[in-house]
């Protein structure tokens, strides 16, 4: 499947891929989320290097095992490795208590939970676009993540500013839907 494809795909369909041994799906799972569990990691480190390793660490061990993980929310999965590689490294620290009373301060509870709250939103999100058809799809990703206004969507696809805005709103509706239960 080539990278375009792959961007695409929710993060669980990506763990499927990795477990398949697809590095191309590994690639994109690692642009995804690195940036968000370095900042994430950093919060609690504060230190540019130790924060790479832990990071890089997390991803290497996904795809020693590959073919032994089995995640059903891997964003929640992923930050918890992250935690969790981070509680090692202190523990192995000739810092640890200075660590220790830093890390506490940083993984309140509410901050953990809000953050996997926010984590599940945006996969129940993605999951609700990876459904779309593939021009509402297309149009509502250059609106929300490239940030192209209607005018420029409609002259790259070579639809008319209407048809983008209807486009849109269908796909704003859809996930007012898929949340009204929620």
């Amino acid at each position: 499947m080539e990278q375009r494809k792959l961007i695409d795909l929710t993060d669980s369909g990506l763990f499927n891929s990795i477990r398949n041994d697809d590095k191309v799906a590994y690639k994109v799972l690692y642009d995804r989320y690195w940036s968000r569990l370095y900042m994430y990691a950093y919060n609690v480190l504060k230190d540019k290097d130790l924060c790479e390793d832990v990071v890089q660490e997390i991803f290497v061990n996904i795809w020693i095992r590959r073919h032994e993980i089995e995640v059903t929310n891997p964003a929640s999965y992923l930050f918890q490795a992250v935690k969790y590689s981070i509680f090692n490294h202190i523990r192995n620290s000739k810092y640890k208590r200075q660590l220790l009373e830093k890390m506490n301060e940083s993984f309140q509870e509410s901050d953990v939970s809000k953050e996997i709250e926010f984590l599940e939103f945006n996969s129940k999100v993605e999951d609700v676009i990876s459904k779309l058809p593939e021009q509402r799809k297309k149009i509502f990703h250059l609106s929300r993540n490239e940030n192209l206004s209607n005018k420029e969507i409609a002259d790259k696809l070579g639809l008319s500013i209407q048809t983008v805005k209807n486009q849109i709103s269908k796909t704003l509706q859809t996930l007012r839907n898929a949340f009204k239960n929620r």
